[in-house]
């Protein structure tokens, strides 16, 4: 007889379910509908929106195969940014299925979900407990996920919690679980160092593994914790050594060579053992991995030194046939290796100069860059010029490659070329100009070259280098001047170059100031350099105002000016300080306001003068600039000269008897000033004056000390002649004892009273200092004020290293870098970490100083003791347990413990 009800639908799909029928939308339908919905932004967001709400129902079936399906779906939609972490509960629920495939999906959304929140790890732990425990109903595939999903989501607790399990499993009798187990305890050994070093006997002796798979994962491992930490695994350098020597297996050869790079670098003396073995290693492999790494292993693992031109010549031969394989990233790799080789001494590589050039043409680009970095190397005066024409040559935006007989045209980017003017610029700079050997012509031509194809390049830093080199050659090479200056002069009237090279523009005006006397035609240059005004930057500009001074001052001393021509120059400078002085540029601003001042005054004297010029064109405005020659001066000097002063900060300038003193007669003499208007006040002060002078102590008030009219002048004549003889009185009665300007001065030196100065004053010379008979090649070396010192260097370096903070970073978080493992805690008989009795000595005497100064009565009264608290890990002795938490209350209501004592039960005292 059939039912009268027929079976409703969630019933028909609760029975297809088990044969794998499904009616619910799967991770494949999930996709598609995807794709489907993408047109707009809104079509698609309103989509992950729908199927997201429906698998928050499905999660929440009693059906594991539909509660699967929805955390297989909610692991794909994370990816989209929706939060699955409330859905934690589920994914434990599915990860506890007995089913493979369910407990996997499980694991895989427990790794993406479980760092979220700590407090599901907690639940967490009994099931992976259960999971990792081998027996016939857990199959080897399921504690492979379980040790895979561990190492996604352990954290400090739960790695303390199932390091024991973990270790267990190193025994096992199947390799894929002891493989297995390896690798997992990696993740855990970086959240709970302690771990390491409790179970690090038991984790080595798997290099001494049956299984080729477990000790290649041990050696991998081991290689992976020496990047954090290296010290723990020196000791087990002997068995390693064994390892390099037996083994025939190149991958696990090349993660041990791996691992000395990290070990050489904490322990020296591993270099005198492993480097011969490491050389005969290289030379007698075929695999090309091998030889990199071996090569690897003595360069970052700090076993070449700068005098081992043996094994350096091996290295670099091996790297020399590498640099010229096929394969694009083995040529950039051995590039690398050729950089930090000739990083230790540039002698190294001088003889693979052409191997460097050819690097420089390869037909990528980022191998060309790195190839850059050892040109300092390989340059010498021999080749300098080809490497320069090489470098030159690429300033171009296409260049053409051969490559097995073909053109390959490749697009040369602008932060190349950025580098490329950099490197010539110090290859040709390098040791003070030692690669040039004395060609300043050529050396020029080619800063003229660089300024002309760097000005597409418009960056700031390659204007600021040329400039530098310009200035440099004007301060450093007394013979070439003449020709500097010229190139400077055709290169700044160039309107492209002032626009796109403004700091060349500047360096050149500070020459052109500096070293005026070379230029003939100093008002031409003057006239060009205002008319140009307009469109400089404001940093030129302040380099301009001192420079068109210094310019003025030349030109107005040469022989055969007139004075209208002078005039007229000076009136145009005067033009531009009175228009800079309002600039909002502080600099431009007070720069101008000081020139114009004094050039205002130097038309003042040209308009009163007679005859010839003033003294103060001729002598006054170029002691200005011409008093001493600038010279070249080490970078830092500066800073290593501040520092080496030393200030006495302590001592007073005066005693208190002599400021005292010193108040009194201020005040006496401002008292005298102000009252001097009055006779009356002025025979009075007069009179206390001559007292004070006298030194009179015994003044009796009867004494009549009345001055006559003659005496009071006399005396006011004396005093004024003192102030005006002080050089540090400001006189305030210039107007009577001085004139106001300084054109009226008399060529007469008895007719002054302001007498000139006896130091001889530098005049400017008509003649050129191209008239000197300067070496042809004569390079000025830096001076050197100060030493330098390590501390003063590291000051002045700066730091490109981003921090933590600047970035994301993928690493993952660790305690084991910051881990001591040479304090051990010992545990004793009664199950008390033993207390290192340093630290006990070093409390009582902080403890003893704190009752310095106490009263002797109380002490007893007031006694303390030292409590030491440790952790325990187990106490057998329960009784001792409950001893040490009992408390006894002090008098004064402090709560005193009894001390952690392991050589005797009695509290120590202080």
């Amino acid at each position: 007889m059939s039912s009268l009800y027929g079976a409703s639908t969630e019933d028909v799909k609760k029975r297809l379910r088990p044969f794998g029928i499904f009616f619910e939308k799967s991770l494949k339908d999930l996709i598609k509908g995807i794709r489907s919905n993408n047109e707009t932004p809104e079509q698609l967001q309103d989509f992950l929106n729908n199927e997201l709400a429906e698998c928050r129902e499905e999660v929440k079936s009693p059906d594991f195969n539909m509660k699967t399906n929805a955390v297989l779906k909610l692991t794909y939609l994370e990816m989209y940014g929706f939060d699955m972490s409330w859905a934690n509960f589920h994914i434990l629920e599915v990860m506890s299925s007995n089913n493979f495939q369910q407990k996997r999906v499980g694991y895989l959304a427990a790794s993406q979900s479980f760092y979220k929140d700590s407090d599901i790890l907690m639940l967490a732990t009994n099931l992976l407990k259960k999971d990792l425990k081998y027996d016939l109903s857990n199959e080897t595939v399921k504690m492979g996920v379980a040790l895979s999903g561990l190492s996604t989501i352990v954290t400090p607790e739960l790695a303390r919690d199932i390091c024991d399990d973990l270790f267990l499993m190193l025994n096992s009798t199947k390799p894929y679980v002891r493989k297995k187990a390896v690798t997992a305890l990696f993740k855990v050994f970086l959240q709970y160092p302690e771990s390491l070093r409790d179970g690090l006997d038991r984790f080595v002796a798997r290099l001494e593994d049956d299984d080729t798979s477990v000790i290649s994962a041990a050696v991998s491992v081991i290689c992976e914790l020496a990047k954090h930490n290296p010290y723990p695994f020196v000791q087990f350098s002997p068995l390693l050594y064994e390892m390099l020597i037996q083994l025939d297996n190149n991958w696990i050869i090349i993660r041990l060579l791996k691992l000395f790079t990290n070990l050489s670098k904490v322990e020296p003396k591993l270099r005198y053992k492993l480097l011969p073995k490491v050389l005969e290693l290289m030379n007698k492999t075929t695999a090309i991995s091998v030889i990199y790494e071996s090569i690897n292993c003595i360069v970052k693992g700090q076993m070449l030194e700068k005098d081992d031109y043996d094994t350096a010549q091996q290295c670099l031969k091996q790297l020399e046939s590498l640099v010229q394989a096929f394969d694009p990233n083995l040529r950039y790799i051995s590039c690398v290796l050729f950089y930090h080789i000739g990083k230790i001494n540039f002698e190294f590589i001088t003889q693979y100069d052409k191997v460097v050039i050819g690097l420089l043409k390869d037909v990528d680009i980022s191998i060309r860059t790195k190839a850059l970095e050892l040109c300092s190397g390989i340059t010498s005066t021999e080749n300098i010029k080809t490497v320069v024409r090489t470098l030159i040559k690429q300033f171009v935006d296409v260049d053409t490659v051969q490559v097995n007989d073909q053109g390959v045209q490749i697009d040369i980017p602008q932060d190349y070329k950025v580098k490329v003017a950099k490197t010539i610029l110090d290859v040709c700079c390098l040791n003070n100009y030692q690669n040039i050997g004395g060609e300043f012509d050529w050396f020029l031509k080619i800063l003229t070259d660089l300024c002309i194809v760097s000005q597409d390049l418009n960056n700031p830093e390659v204007s600021t280098l040329l400039g530098d080199n310009f200035r440099n050659i004007m301060v450093k090479v007394p013979s070439m001047r003449d020709a500097a200056l010229e190139k400077l002069i055709e290169l700044t009237s160039n309107d492209d170059i002032i626009t796109k090279l403004p700091d060349l523009l500047k360096e050149g005006i500070w020459c052109f100031g500096e070293y005026s006397d070379l230029i003939d035609n100093c008002d031409t240059l003057i006239t060009m350099l205002l008319n140009k005004a307009e469109k400089l930057p404001e940093n030129v500009i302040q380099a301009m105002i001192p420079a068109l001074v210094k310019l003025f001052s030349t030109y107005a001393n040469e022989e055969d000016k007139s004075k209208s021509d002078i005039l007229g120059v000076l009136s145009n400078v005067i033009a531009f300080m009175e228009q800079k002085y309002r600039s909002t540029n502080f600099d431009i601003q007070e720069r101008s306001v000081e020139f114009y001042e004094m050039l205002k005054l130097c038309q003042d004297s040209l308009d009163d003068e007679a005859d010839g010029l003033p003294l103060l064109i001729t002598d006054v405005l170029p002691s200005l600039f011409n008093e001493y020659e600038l010279g070249p001066v080490s970078h830092g000097q500066q800073q290593q000269l501040l520092k080496s002063l030393t200030l006495d900060l302590d001592t007073p300038f005066l005693s208190p008897e002599e400021l005292h003193q010193l108040m009194e007669n201020e005040g006496f003499y401002d008292d005298e000033d102000a009252y001097y208007k009055d006779d009356d006040s002025a025979k009075s002060i007069a009179s206390s004056t001559q007292s004070h002078r006298e030194e009179t102590e015994d003044i009796s008030p009867e004494k009549d000390f009345s001055m006559t009219e003659e005496e009071l002048a006399a005396l006011e004549d004396h005093r004024r002649q003192e102030r005006f003889d002080n050089p540090f009185y400001l006189n305030d009665d210039s107007d009577q004892y001085g004139d106001k300007k300084l054109i009226n001065l008399s060529d007469n030196e008895d007719d002054n009273e302001l007498k000139a100065p006896k130091e001889p004053v530098i005049k400017i010379s008509t003649k050129k200092k191209k008239s000197k008979n300067y070496p042809s090649v004569q390079v000025l070396s830096d001076i050197v004020v100060a030493p330098s010192s390590p501390d003063t260097n590291q000051d002045t370096k700066k730091t490109n290293t981003l921090r933590p903070s600047d970035g994301i970073t993928l690493s993952t978080s660790n305690k084991l870098r910051a881990f001591d493992f040479s304090q051990k805690h010992d545990i004793g008989d009664e199950g008390e970490y033993t207390v290192d009795q340093q630290e006990i000595e070093k409390l009582r005497v902080k403890l003893a100083e704190q009752h310095i100064g106490s009263n002797s009565a109380d002490a007893d009264d007031n006694e303390e003791i030292i409590v030491i608290k440790k952790k325990k890990k187990k106490s057998k002795d329960k009784s001792s347990k409950e001893k040490t938490k009992k408390k006894k209350r002090h008098p004064t209501g402090n709560a005193i413990s009894p001390p952690v004592d392991t050589d005797s039960p009695t509290p120590e005292h202080s």
